[in-house]
């Protein structure tokens, strides 16, 4: 008989880190035997274009209704949720209530023919009813939950056989009812599909999305650095590029636009929704990986607005280059410090370390090289190893 699983991301509409990391299960169970089912009712174009952007095989996977019915902002779908830090509550009449009831055992009948269901996590306790439910948290969420709703949360947790994090961060913010069922699972990271260009060029290079949203990348505090670096030493010849996604049209990003404002007259380069094969490139040539995510926030009140593992740093890692990123989130967990890069809290930290690796090109080689090694423990392989043997156990 047929191996069959599910998976739900509300979210998989915005392609992002744990889009791609619930599309790599997808795939790595496709690979494993499992039929594999994903609950979306959005546009049915979607996973074409997930393919493309993450490099995925999912020819054979099964788009069908989501019988969950949660999607931010959409009122009417909100069910059974006791905290939802992303939704918003309203109060229902009996007709739905009914009509509710009526969807909850449709959903019970329905998810129980899977072996494995595979659900993101929005920052509630999800109701599951698979053989094996596994609850994946990629956002370390710190709501506060009543009392009613603490037990209403350990009989959800039952049902589930383990809650699988990004990061040893994001564990720590687990609630009590969770805490003995977190195991830590980093993200895949495609690290043999980049490489290091042995002609490489005096480039910093920072990648993230030019916005100012949920754990913000800072690129405004990476300029102001820069600025700062080749003004104490103008005979540096480096420049500092910053790639990334602009969701909306990037001559109406505001941020973008104040970016390009504050890096005028500098050596800055700004590459704005790079293709896959121009970001490789760019990563290739370049020497010093920079990352400011998360500064100047507390990360114990706080933690969702920092950076929560940090998948662009391994890609710079794989790519040969020497990571100067904050000390903050998950991303510590990556950089080994004074081993195969520096980590900083200050920003005359990051200046005075990347200062270090220009000025000492054995240590920059040094470095380099043993980020390339590091960086494999992250790979899709070793995520295949680690997820399978969590299923199958």
């Amino acid at each position: 008989m047929d191996k069959k699983a599910a998976i739900y991301d509300p979210y998989l509409d915005t392609l992002g880190g744990g889009e791609r990391y619930c599309l790599t299960v997808a795939e790595v169970l496709l690979k494993n035997g499992y039929n594999v089912d994903l609950f979306w009712s959005g546009n049915q174009d979607l996973i074409e274009k997930a393919e493309k952007r993450f490099s995925l095989n999912l020819k054979k996977l099964n788009v069908v209704p989501d019988i969950f019915g949660i999607q931010p902002q959409n009122l009417d779908l909100v069910e059974e949720n006791d905290h939802l830090s992303k939704f918003t509550r309203r109060t229902v009449n009996q007709p739905e209530i009914k009509i509710r009831f009526n969807r909850f055992f449709k959903k019970i009948k329905n998810s129980r023919q899977y072996d494995v269901i595979f659900y993101m996590g929005d920052g509630s306790i999800p109701t599951l009813f698979g053989k094996k439910n596994f609850l994946h948290i990629q956002v370390p969420f710190t709501s506060q939950i009543n009392p009613i709703s603490q037990l209403n949360h350990q009989i959800k947790a039952k049902l589930l056989s383990k809650v699988i994090c990004n990061s040893q961060f994001t564990a720590r913010f687990q609630e009590k009812s969770l805490k003995d069922k977190v195991l830590v699972v980093y993200p895949p990271v495609d690290v043999d599909k980049f490489y290091s260009d042995s002609n490489k060029e005096n480039i910093i290079l920072s990648v993230g999305r030019f916005d100012n949203i949920l754990n913000a990348k800072k690129q405004d505090i990476l300029i102001d650095a820069f600025k700062t670096l080749i003004t104490q030493f103008p005979n540096l010849n480096w420049k500092l590029v910053l790639a990334g996604g602009s969701l909306s049209d990037p001559s109406k990003n505001s941020y973008l636009q104040y970016l390009q404002k504050n890096a005028k007259g500098l050596p800055v380069e700004f590459i704005v929704n790079p293709p896959f094969n121009i970001l490789q490139q760019i990563y290739s040539k370049s020497k010093i990986y920079w990352h400011a995510a998360g500064f100047d926030v507390d990360e114990n009140k706080h933690p969702e607005n920092t950076e929560h593992f940090g998948i662009t740093v391994v890609e710079a890692m794989a790519s040969g280059l020497v990571p100067v990123v904050i000390s903050q989130g998950g991303i510590p967990e990556i950089v080994d410090h004074g081993v195969n890069g520096f980590l900083w809290k200050t920003i005359d930290e990051l200046i005075s370390k990347t200062k270090k690796l220009i000025d000492d090109p054995e240590t920059l080689k040094r470095m380099s090289e043993q980020s390339l090694i590091n960086c494999q423990q992250f790979s899709k392989n070793n995520f295949e190893k680690k997820l399978m043997s969590i299923i199958n156990q």
